[in-house]
């Protein structure tokens, strides 16, 4: 098929990519240049691994290529896809304004008898709205189709899906999408487009609540002492619940879980609906991001000067998003507290320092990173930091050699062993112990 893409930022870059190798003919716009001429160079401007590859190769087989929305002769083929963001505004609702925009701009540019697809997250009833005011009119076909990619496996959850949303009213369009993605196997949902938003920010909605869930039970394993990676086993057996974000840490974070969580219940609000338990859901999460704070302050009673490395600063491994990673609120908050930081991260250096410019300090290697720390926090659980010469890595810092582990990746009998006073999350050193550390 002709396909175009309209957003090329993380979701719209995997799916022109993605799609180009299923054998389709792309063009992905968007109405940045340099991005678009990063990506007409072969490499596109977020980390994911895979991405680049199929860019590449696609690229010189003459089936994606890549234009600015202001080149003329603009023909969009048989489905026009929409990939762009829709960021929270100051109340927590999701701002339209490029959905709409981009909208306007793609049904100014169809055929008749094409499909504008949104693959963007929009609410309920979104559209209805753009049937009515911007298809209709022009008799094009409006088809829901929610991405569900994971960064640092995007490219594989594309290729293999849980599942496959398609809503429309159109029983000619919901075969045609599903034709679009004749070549992966995975079940297909064939729904009304607002119920395939619904399922969109009802599976966000329940990640985000189990992340939370997993986290106040380690709150309480804190408090009686009790290991929660045993509850974690015991918990993920039942196949009610599943081993899946059982993992207790320091919160979620990333452009998707608490921007569509917050975006729901101000949405919710907005309809006279009370949603105390996602209101919850976001205040467990505030409150993990706090606990290397909480930790830190326990045992350091006064923190000004005190030596810290941060290892990790993307929200979660394998990818260079930085948005809303409790590493970054961390840094910034022991910054303002005196405390001298040095992070490092794989990949993220860049986008943390366009964050936290002059308050921290960068380093390139996890060696570099603690040299004379007091303390370490170990926040985004990459396996090249995880997989670090640990005792190495303590004959550099000085006591009492605190390792937070924010993410439960590491054994804590061979941390302890090494000399580390280490400290997970919900591993039974509860808060009233750590006043017994020695200084």
């Amino acid at each position: 098929m002709e396909i175009s893409v309209i957003g090329m930022g993380y979701a719209g870059a995997v799916t022109a990519a993605c799609l180009s190798e299923l054998g389709h003919h792309v063009v992905g716009y968007d109405i940045e240049n340099d991005r678009i001429n990063s990506l007409a160079s072969k490499k596109s401007d977020v980390y994911e691994p895979r991405l680049d590859d199929l860019i590449s190769k696609n690229v010189d087989l003459g089936r994606l290529h890549f234009k600015h929305i202001t080149e003329s002769n603009t023909t969009l083929g048989e489905v026009a896809i929409i990939t762009v963001g829709t960021p929270s505004d100051s109340s927590g609702l999701p701002n339209m304004e490029y959905i709409w925009k981009s909208v306007e701009w793609a049904t100014n540019n169809l055929q008749s008898d094409s499909i504008l697809m949104m693959r963007s997250t929009v609410q309920p009833g979104t559209g209805n709205t753009i049937s009515k005011q911007f298809c209709e009119p022009k008799q094009i076909n409006y088809v829901s189709c929610p991405e569900f990619l994971r960064e640092g496996t995007a490219v594989e959850n594309f290729f293999h899906p849980d599942r496959i949303i398609i809503g429309s009213n159109h029983a000619d369009s919901i075969k045609k999408i599903a034709d679009l993605h004749a070549d992966i196997s995975a079940p297909i949902i064939k729904t009304k487009p607002i119920a395939a938003e619904m399922i969109k920010f009802a599976s966000n909605a329940f990640l985000a609540t189990k992340i939370s869930f997993i986290n106040e039970m380690a709150n309480f394993c804190e408090a009686w002492g009790i290991e929660i990676d045993d509850v974690k086993e015991g918990l993920g057996l039942d196949p009610r619940i599943g081993r899946r974000f059982l993992n207790a840490g320091v919160g979620f974070g990333g452009s998707c879980l608490p921007k569509e969580t917050k975006a729901f219940t101000a949405l919710a609000s907005k309809h006279g609906i009370e949603s105390n338990l996602l209101e919850a859901v976001l205040q467990v999460n505030y409150r993990q991001t706090q606990l290397p704070i909480k930790i830190l302050g326990e045992i350091f009673p006064d923190l000004s000067r005190v030596k810290v490395a941060i290892l990790g600063l993307t929200f979660k491994p394998d990818t260079d998003d930085v948005r809303e990673s409790p590493a970054i609120t961390t840094a910034k908050t022991l910054s303002s507290l005196g405390c001298e930081v040095t992070c490092f991260d794989p990949v993220g250096n860049d986008n943390s320092e366009a964050i936290l410019k002059k308050s921290v300090r960068f380093s390139t290697s996890t060696e570099e990173s603690v040299l004379e720390c007091q303390a370490v926090l170990f926040m985004t659980p990459w396996e090249s930091i995880k997989n670090s010469d640990w005792a190495h890595l303590f004959s550099k810092m000085k006591e009492p050699a605190v390792l937070f582990d924010g993410r439960n990746a590491l054994d804590p009998s061979i941390m302890k062993q090494i000399g580390f006073t280490y400290i997970g999350v919900g591993r039974g050193i509860s808060s009233h112990n750590i006043s017994d550390i020695t200084l």
